[in-house]
């Protein structure tokens, strides 16, 4: 093993750690709202673990990322982003130790290029799948690294556990080794048979500890809930509701995601003179190939993709890394005041947040007036949009005035509110229909126009009124409102 896979990083590197970490530890413990409402009901799933162990193999919360997060969800929402921000300052870590093997100077700067990409403080600490997937990814490459393969080949196997795309990160990983210098196919390509028989036990034996992940995950999944996961791979076009888009999408997202000033400097590293380009490299392609992966995706309209931005943010520490040769091909050619200036942009709208200042409204709401956001230099803790704010105040007026009757709702927030309550709560993918006769009369229904119209659900205002729902009572413009069955 070199000696640059050994020693700290240094008290500076540290110093700039505790500065980005302490910006996302800010935004967690002082946003009111959340980022995605998914993030609710990954939370309420982790939670319900406790109380229902089959739900640890739930397959839409994906298991992976449950088993990382429903120990600190047994002790709160809080609890629960806290874990899941000291996996990011983990995987923050990791890239240095990274960047530090590969032998890139700076590295202390390197945590502020991690931590200050616009996407970072928002999705760093959400009990959502991409801090999860962005740790076990780069530890992957961290383990393979410093040749712990079987321990690496788990890593890579566990990504499609924590993300379904995962899956095509472990067949990449998978064709990294047995094509890599003394592989079992590159022999085979050379026609060297021997050698090939001989490299083939340790290919199978990766191979196994990389499938082991799924395998299991499948096993426990069949025995606990009746259903195999590996089916949604051969099931491409789930639905259509999410659509399609342009090819260079990504590409967007990536600029408006990690931030104009460190992908303008990640470029400019990508084009500086690479002194030596080794097989072990090439497993840093994998996160190129996953942003491909994803305009691609998206492009055909296959597997639900809807073309999020935040699906590629685990992308964030070879985006760090690649800028931060930026920042010292800027320093080598045009000297530190240009560099400096260049970090001091990255940091600056880092804390100003353009793509959560301007991003995160509820305008794509029916019914409710536009809002133009004005652009902060700081961006302020979240708080409750109007349309979150109409779904709590719903919320609230069902607990004081349910009663004994029983209460239906489509959206997580909602879920959220009434969650350890006495209310007598339905479950809302029980297969509902206005016109279900299980929904007897009495039955409160806490209504929105974002989540309750769309076809899964299909409680459209008009629908209601033909079964015989009456409105009792309207929040946010009438975005939300509570009907009754008659």
């Amino acid at each position: 093993m070199s000696d640059r896979t050994k020693g700290g990083l240094g008290q500076w590197f540290w110093v700039c750690w505790g500065v980005a970490m302490a910006w996302s530890l800010y935004r967690a413990l002082f946003n009111e709202a959340w980022i995605l409402d998914d993030e609710i009901a990954h939370y309420m799933i982790s939670k319900d673990v406790w109380s229902d162990p089959r739900e640890l193999w739930h397959p839409w919360s994906r298991p992976g990322r449950n088993i990382l997060q429903f120990i600190p969800a047994y002790f709160g929402l809080t609890a629960a982003r806290l874990w899941t921000l000291a996996l990011a300052g983990f995987a923050m870590w990791l890239t240095g130790r990274e960047g530090k093997r590969l032998g890139m100077v700076g590295l202390s700067i390197l945590p502020l290029l991690m931590g200050f990409q616009w996407w970072f403080p928002e999705l760093s600490y959400p009990v959502l799948t991409q801090t999860p997937f962005m740790v076990v990814w780069v530890g992957g490459v961290f383990l393979a690294m410093r040749k712990k393969m079987a321990w690496a080949a788990l890593c890579w196997g566990y990504l499609p556990l924590v993300r379904h795309e995962g899956i095509a990160l472990s067949a990449l990983f998978g064709l990294w080794i047995i094509f890599a210098p003394g592989g079992f196919a590159r022999h085979l390509l050379k026609g060297k048979w021997n050698e090939a028989l001989k490299a083939f036990p340790r290919a199978a034996w990766l191979g196994f500890c990389t499938f082991l992940p799924l395998i299991v995950m499948n096993v426990a999944t069949g025995l606990m809930r009746g259903e195999w996961p590996f089916m949604m791979f051969f099931e491409s076009k789930p639905t259509e509701y999410y659509g399609s888009g342009p090819i260079w999408l990504y590409l967007k997202h990536l600029a408006t995601g990690a931030g104009i000033p460190v992908v303008l400097l990640m470029v400019f590293g990508a084009f500086q003179k690479w002194r030596h380009l080794d097989w072990s490299l090439w497993l840093w392609a994998t996160y190129p190939a996953y942003l491909i992966m994803h305009s691609l995706i998206f492009w055909k309209g296959l597997f639900a993709s809807g073309g999020y931005y935040h699906f590629i943010m685990p992308m964030a520490p070879f985006v760090a890394l690649v800028a931060l040769r930026g920042f010292n091909g800027l320093w080598e050619k045009y000297g530190i005041k240009p560099a400096a200036a260049a970090l001091a942009v990255v940091v600056v709208t880092g804390l100003m947040m353009p793509q959560q200042q301007w991003g995160v409204s509820d305008n794509h709401i029916p019914g409710l007036p536009v809002l133009n956001a004005s652009l902060k230099p700081i961006a302020p803790p979240m708080k409750q949009s109007r349309f979150g704010e109409g779904v709590r105040e719903a919320s609230e007026w069902v607990i004081k005035n349910a009663g004994g009757a029983e209460v239906l709702n489509h959206h997580a927030a909602a879920s959220f509110w009434l969650y350890e309550t006495g209310v007598k709560k339905l479950e809302a993918w029980g297969g509902y229909t206005p016109e279900s006769p299980e929904l007897c009369s009495g039955t409160l229904l806490i209504w929105d126009a974002h989540y309750s119209v769309q076809d899964d659900f299909g409680f459209t205002p008009e629908r209601l009124e033909k079964a015989g729902w009456e409105v009792v009572e309207t929040f946010a413009y009438k975005s939300v409102r509570i009907y009754r069955k008659k």
